[in-house]
């Protein structure tokens, strides 16, 4: 049977988007709201984060434990995240309990109860929760490079926030960006799964029709994406951890299935270029990949590795010459082959699983992408050429934009920005 998409509006603006797997006996619910930590001021980083956290602490009607218990007595599982764009409260049950799914997902966002008291304690899960990431040398690194990236911008905005901000911030501060970005029109209710869409826009009318909220004035928060830069934060660790890269694509962009099949060339697995360049042939590092993400407008292309600190320059000169490489020898039919299957297995297998179905399907609501069912989507694979990656590879590497992240016990001495554009120089 037909996998079947439907697409509807509530009167009160939240969109509803549903994908109908016959064969399987669970549903996946997200409940979006289309704002991140890109949408927040510099004063106001880490609210997001912050506020997902305190709308699982209570409801007028639940508290924490309730709200724990409501889901998994019946099997079904319910958390949240929060990324650069979006904030997203999911749950995971059997299609019958759809309704307990539509309704604790309604009720946290639509009633939180936001005690005082709750913020105390998340306020201290959370600089809990940045001193793990600061420990976590392969993780803090992505954050640098986003701030190398981005400077200037919410983009290079860490998720958490900072210290002194999760320090400071108050009741009314918590209430106030609530008000100002929790809006109908920023709402995606999807559901992937044994699902009837009729069935969902019943529940949907039932629980969230009466959703409003007094808006506040918008403010812009976006700014100017100055010059990318060098971020070096000298560490004590055992490992120099590094991210190199450049600004991409954005979602929406028709020359992302380009850059993902590149990207996978590059470095998306064992047979990649970089894993046997830098691994395989050199021994340079244990660990490294390359990574695309794509935001509304605009995205990033890098690489990530961990060296050990005398193989730093080399691993740099080395990383930087397999960048220069996309640009002027193409992948071979084999390497195109491969990657296109590789992309396309990785995809299929994903998509076996209602929750990544789920996601999928509120991503491309959110950006505004008309739906691609998954043989769309495999088509799209298919097109792309070697013409197509070496146009995309000279419309994405460019020195002048390199922006490179360093993390370790390094010296700005031994590494500057111009040497590493120079490296990427063709010619």
């Amino acid at each position: 049977m037909s996998i079947i998409y439907n697409h509807s509006v509530l009167p009160n603006g939240i969109t509803l988007v549903s994908e109908k797997i016959p064969h399987v006996r669970s549903v996946a619910v997200g409940l979006w709201i289309a704002k991140g930590s890109r949408d927040e001021r510099s004063s106001e980083n880490g609210l997001s984060h912050l506020i997902e956290h305190l709308l699982f602490k209570g409801t007028q009607t639940r508290n924490a434990r309730d709200i724990a218990i409501f889901l998994e007595s019946i099997g079904g599982h319910l958390d949240a995240f929060t990324s650069k764009e979006e904030t997203c409260f999911y749950a995971r049950v059997l299609d019958e309990h759809l309704p307990q799914a539509v309704d604790i997902l309604s009720d946290i966002i639509s009633h939180p109860r936001f005690d005082p008291q709750d913020l105390e304690k998340e306020r201290k899960v959370i600089l809990e929760e940045i001193k793990t990431v600061e420990d976590t040398p392969d993780e803090m690194v992505h954050e640098l490079f986003s701030q190398a990236l981005f400077d200037g911008h919410p983009l290079s905005y860490p998720i958490l926030g900072s210290r002194e901000n999760c320090q400071s911030f108050k009741m009314a501060d918590i209430q106030a960006f609530r008000r100002k970005n929790y809006l109908p029109g920023n709402m995606v209710l999807a559901v992937a799964g044994r699902v009837e869409h009729q069935a969902l826009e019943q529940l949907a009318r039932r629980y969230l029709g009466q959703y409003q909220i007094s808006a506040a004035v918008k403010t812009n928060v976006d700014a100017d994406i100055k010059a990318p830069g060098l971020l070096l934060k000298r560490k004590k660790t055992s490992q120099v951890h590094i991210c190199l890269g450049m600004p991409a694509l954005a979602f929406n962009d028709p020359g992302r299935y380009a850059l993902l099949v590149l990207s996978t060339i590059f470095g998306g697995g064992m047979s990649s270029r970089l894993f046997q360049k830098i691994r395989e042939e050199e021994g340079l590092a244990y660990s490294i990949y390359s990574f695309a993400d794509l935001y509304r407008d605009t995205g990033l292309f890098g690489v990530y590795l961990g060296v050990a600190v005398e193989q730093t320059r080399k691993s740099l000169e080395t990383t930087l010459a397999e960048f220069k490489r996309l640009l002027v020898e193409p992948p071979s039919p084999e390497e195109l082959e491969n990657a296109k299957s590789q992309l396309k297995g990785n995809l299929m297998l994903g998509l076996e699983s209602t929750s990544n179905r789920m996601m999928r399907l509120a991503k491309m609501e959110i950006n505004r992408e008309p739906y691609l069912d998954l043989g769309q989507t495999l088509a799209k694979i298919d097109a792309v050429t070697t013409d197509d990656l070496l146009a995309i590879a000279q419309r994405v590497i460019r020195p002048e934009k390199l922006a490179a992240a360093i993390l370790g016990p390094v010296s700005a001495r031994d590494i500057s920005l111009p040497q590493l554009r120079e490296m990427l120089q063709v010619g």
